[in-house]
């Protein structure tokens, strides 16, 4: 199951994936996108009712698995698409593990499954139910994790982090300023950051920071205490 597009005009991309595997490349040595994926079905009626459709709107270009609904049977398509590197990229996924690199933008929605982002040049928004998400080399994060663990790393600009219900955060090598606005528990570690590091509410779980370009503020922790060194600008934690 395959399909492509010429991509002139286009701006954004949206990808709409339900079931299965989702991976999504950026490319400097294409214009054109295409979608290929292999479906699984568990009677051979559901495999044929199962495709990938590409279509595009105005400036917007959209990709999409169509899986039938039986509730005696299920299907699913592990999608590949590649497309040009200067583009926006809008994702939907509903289950399996996801891996995108090499886009302008990102924001992404995603139910269940790992989560694996990689150089990304201007901002990745993520929103995640459950699975552990890896962020690697972004221009700014931007994120909200219900539970799995969290690590970001090599990141331009800043990083934050507006609430994560369960699961460790790991956060290095931050070019701007960090922000964890609501971590319910887990430990945090954030080092190596050259702006400020902030953190409004942490219900359990130990705070370790290092080599904190800025100030280091705490506005509240319930349990798991406070660690911090090498901080150059002013300390308050509770």
């Amino acid at each position: 199951r395959s399909g492509q597009l010429d991509l002139a005009g286009i701006q954004k991309v949206v990808i709409l994936a339900g079931a299965g595997d989702l991976e999504v490349t950026g490319s400097t040595s294409t214009s054109r996108l295409e979608a290929r994926g292999k479906a699984c079905a568990s009677s051979q009626a559901l495999l044929d009712q199962t495709r990938i459709t590409v279509r595009r709107d105005g400036s917007t270009a959209t990709v999409e698995t169509n899986m039938p609904e039986d509730n005696d049977g299920h299907s699913s398509i592990d999608l590949v698409v590649t497309l040009p590197s200067n583009l926006a990229v809008e994702a939907q996924d509903s289950s399996g593990d996801a891996r995108l690199r090499g886009l302008k933008s990102l924001s992404i929605q995603d139910s269940s499954g790992d989560l694996n982002i990689e150089s990304i040049a201007q901002l990745a928004q993520v929103r995640d139910s459950s699975g552990d998400i890896e962020i690697e080399k972004a221009g700014d994060v931007r994120l909200e994790d219900s539970s799995g663990d969290i690590e970001v790393e090599e990141i331009h600009g800043d990083v934050e982090v507006t609430s994560d219900s369960s699961g460790e955060i790991r956060i290095e090598e931050i070019g701007g300023k960090v922000h964890i606005a609501q971590d319910s528990s887990g430990g945090i570690h954030v080092a190596k950051v050259k702006g400020s590091v902030s953190i409004d509410s942490d219900s359990s779980g130990a705070i370790d920071v290092d080599t904190i370009g800025g100030d280091f503020t705490v506005t509240d922790d319930s349990s798991g205490g406070v660690k911090h060194r090498n901080v150059t600008g002013k300390v308050s934690v509770p």
